[in-house]
């Protein structure tokens, strides 16, 4: 058993195989705190949302805060704003780790993998708050952590008919991803601390234009900073290009990306450019197979 968590900044996500089964947990990374009142207690029992007290003030978590904000004012509060945890806010760690519960079940068995994205994470060879915060709490849980990229993870999740070779691009809400692949190993990888959160309004709509110009911008980013690292040089076959995240489900998205590729003119022969089949989980799908490289590795290394 190995387990596949994706920690976005705005969804906690995990993959696990039950016998023939995948099942999947989600939890929005959001919480609400409202007043103490007889009304609102009612209002809660009524609707059976589950909520913890805190000095005359109620608190609802994740899916529950979302349903309190369907028929009654609150301010919904980011756990992770720009995917980072907040500095002074012992609320929201405390708050994190009831979330982190309900999408990781405990381990199986001693030891047991579980691939995972680290929200906010721009450099993976340093050590940062976010990285120690969570492994920590995962080591908790029995398992042994595997750091995985969110681009790496799309490749691995999308590209097994093109022997897990491509470019991997994930659209986050607060920073973006790109992770070039061949054969199932990483060859460059690259984040991007702008989300797709900055081309969406508050109401939901984004702008055609503004879409674009957006893809375009990021793309010559990256780009820019693979082809600094001489990332584009182990290229010698047409690549597949893979995009996963939750704006690649809006319409005519792939139009968009389509005409930003062409503008941004990466110096690599393209195969195609597809979108991801499942924007929900495609990443901890693909943090689901890493960890179950990793078990297999491992059993051979024992042998």
């Amino acid at each position: 058993m190995s387990i596949g968590l994706d920690l976005g900044s705005t969804q906690f996500r995990s993959l696990r195989r039950h016998g023939q089964r995948l099942i999947g947990r989600q939890c929005p990374c959001v919480y609400a705190i409202i007043a103490d009142t007889q009304t609102n207690r009612r209002m809660i029992e009524r609707d059976d949302l589950p909520f913890f007290e805190l000095d005359r003030e109620l608190v609802l978590i994740g899916d529950a805060a979302l349903a309190w904000t369907d028929h009654a004012p609150a301010t919904l509060r980011a756990l992770l704003p720009d995917g980072r945890l907040p500095a002074n806010d012992a609320l929201a760690r405390e708050i994190l780790g009831f979330l982190l519960d309900a999408v990781l079940p405990p381990a199986t068995f001693p030891q047991e993998i579980c691939a995972v994205t680290i929200p906010g994470e721009l450099l993976p060879h340093e050590p940062q708050a976010e990285r120690a915060f969570f492994t920590r709490l995962i080591q908790m849980r029995g398992y042994e952590p595997v750091i995985t990229g969110q681009g790496f993870a799309t490749v691995l999740a999308e590209l097994q008919d093109a022997a897990f070779s491509g470019i991997g691009i994930s659209l986050g809400a607060s920073q973006c991803e790109f992770s070039l692949v061949q054969c199932g190993a990483e060859q460059a990888r690259c984040s991007i601390p702008w989300g797709t959160a900055d081309v969406i309004s508050d109401d939901g709509i984004a702008d055609d234009q503004l879409m674009t110009d957006f893809l375009v911008e990021l793309l010559l980013e990256a780009g820019m900073r693979i082809n600094q690292h001489d990332g584009f040089r182990v290229v010698t076959q047409p690549l597949s290009i893979i995009c996963s995240g939750g704006i690649v489900q809006r319409p005519e998205f792939e139009q968009h990306l389509h005409s930003a590729w062409q503008r941004a003119s990466w110096p690599v022969p393209v195969r195609s450019i597809r979108i991801a089949s499942d924007t929900l989980y495609t990443i901890a799908r693909g943090c689901l197979i890493q960890a179950k490289l990793e078990r297999q590795t491992a059993a051979l290394r024992a042998a």
